[in-house]
């Protein structure tokens, strides 16, 4: 195994071992809702740093990569991630994250609110937001929380799990407490390398504390169907590298085929036709060793 399948190996294993207990912040009542104002929780564990958020602007100043919001990946999210009460809107969606930076997040942030958010049909969004232009019709508040797995200072990621430790941080935006509850849901889960937001409209009239259980069930809906399409990933990545083998094993001198994109793959039919494949891979190499002299 080369050295960089090693440590995608071993980072693999490190993520399905970080999973940390759920946090246990009382439910409170209602603190702040309705009002906008970005903050940032400083108790984040483990890192213990506090990080800003960063805005367009600053993200432009201070970085060399592209500032285009398109070119970023598109969040996941899915129709059990949006709850609509009372004319307030909550909607889940997850970006995947390998580097916790400000810049990177900052970066995203600024894709939901200026890629995403515009595209939202005005029917989705409260009835005050319906008659307002597309850049004008983001969100009250964007919260959300992050957890990712890094190198520890000195490691290469060649020597295992403990090669890599969790950084995670989290900002309300506004919503006291909001984004506690979407890092509970991400600790639940035992997810990493994510990124989920939150983002509300905030429709006039006050929820109180059940608002606290929207945040929670559209995270947890959204973080669920992008652990569902990572799963997926990984089953089509596996079956496509099996193909080439078994293509390989036929014909060894003929040209690779192109890859099956395996449209609507589900998980059931991912693991039969991985059984399959493996199989019959393990018989074409017993013939070729029977064929050997």
């Amino acid at each position: 195994m080369s050295a960089p399948s090693e440590e995608r190996e071993a980072r693999r294993t490190a993520r399905a071992s970080a999973s940390p207990p759920p946090s246990t912040t009382p439910e409170l009542p209602a603190q702040g809702e309705g009002s906008r104002k970005r903050t940032h929780d400083t108790t984040e564990e483990p890192s213990k740093r506090t990080r800003s958020s960063v805005s367009l602007s600053m993200w432009l100043s201070s970085s060399g990569q592209s500032a285009d919001p398109e070119q970023l990946p598109a969040p996941l999210t899915c129709p059990a991630a949006r709850i609509e009460d009372r004319n307030s809107v909550f909607v889940g969606y997850v970006y995947p994250l390998t580097t916790p930076s400000p810049t990177r997040i900052g970066a995203l942030l600024d894709n939901l609110t200026r890629v995403v958010h515009p595209a939202i049909p005005v029917t989705q969004l409260p009835p005050q937001f319906r008659h307002s232009s597309a850049n004008h019709r983001g969100s009250t508040h964007d919260m959300y929380a992050y957890r990712v797995l890094q190198l520890k200072p000195g490691r290469t990621g060649l020597q295992g799990p403990n090669d890599f430790g969790v950084e995670q941080g989290q900002d309300d935006d506004g919503e006291h407490w909001g984004a506690e509850k979407i890092m509970r849901v991400i600790r639940e889960l035992g997810a990493s390398d994510v990124l989920v937001i939150v983002s509300r409209w905030y429709g006039g009239e006050l929820l109180g504390p059940v608002r606290f259980d929207h945040i929670t069930n559209v995270a947890r809906a959204a973080l669920l169907h992008y652990l569902d399409h990572e799963a997926l990933h990984e089953r089509r990545t596996q079956l496509q590298a099996l193909d080439r083998k078994i293509a390989v094993a036929r014909q060894p001198d003929a040209a690779p085929p192109a890859p099956d994109p395996y449209d609507g793959l589900t998980e059931d039919r991912a693991k039969r036709l991985l059984q399959a494949r493996t199989k019959t891979l393990q018989m074409l190499q017993r013939k070729a060793a029977q064929e050997c002299p």
